[in-house]
């Protein structure tokens, strides 16, 4: 009685301003030569499978090459990347180079607003190195104010061995400590406890 009812769902229309196949399973023929994405042929790496998309070895594409290049590079160009090496970290005598600190949970700008990754955050601290900290005669979980870009916060410390003299570090992202540009310098100054 229901034989005659079809359960398959229908093919998408075809588009006919398009070269591509609206179909799940792909297409398994040779595509166009301007569309072939990679070269790539079963025990062939990709260098080799080159070949067998060519219609002779080293020859044109088989059907037709793909066009012409658009954009050619400058032919006596030079990038400044490469010329304009920055040098090497100097510690400054009263100012340190505040550097971003990431964490797994809390650093990313949305993550803190899930209350389960917001318990997970840490709360805002200030990294420093050991012998930083002993000059400036502060010990771990002690505060200090940090002064950047005229602001100042008062933080805890926390003993950062991974960072060399003259670094401070500083998680990104988390609440109170929003809007600051890293890397920057700042300036540290110990809160006397009276």
């Amino acid at each position: 009685m229901t034989a005659h009812i079809t359960v398959h769902e229908p093919k998408p229309p075809d588009d006919p301003d398009t070269p591509f196949v609206f179909s799940m399973e792909g297409h398994f023929g040779r595509p166009p030569s301007p569309l072939i994405p990679l070269f790539w042929a079963p025990g062939w790496n990709s260098a080799q499978a080159t070949n067998k998309f060519q219609s002779e070895v080293g020859g044109s594409l088989r059907g037709g090459d793909p066009g012409i290049r658009l954009i050619e590079p400058a032919r006596e160009g030079t990038l400044a990347y490469f010329s304009a090496v920055p040098s090497p970290f100097t510690p400054r005598q009263g100012a340190w180079l505040l550097v971003p600190l990431y964490h797994i949970f809390g650093t990313e700008e949305l993550s803190v607003l899930s209350p389960a990754v917001a318990e997970r955050a840490p709360m805002p601290y200030l990294a420093l190195n050991q012998e930083d900290a002993t000059a400036l005669h502060i010990g771990p979980d002690d505060e200090l104010e940090c002064t950047v870009a005229g602001a100042t916060y008062r933080l805890p410390v926390k003993m950062g061995m991974e960072l060399p003299r003259g670094l401070a570090g500083l998680p990104v992202g988390l609440p109170g400590i929003h809007g600051i540009e890293l890397p920057t310098w700042c300036t540290l100054s110990r809160i006397d406890r009276s």
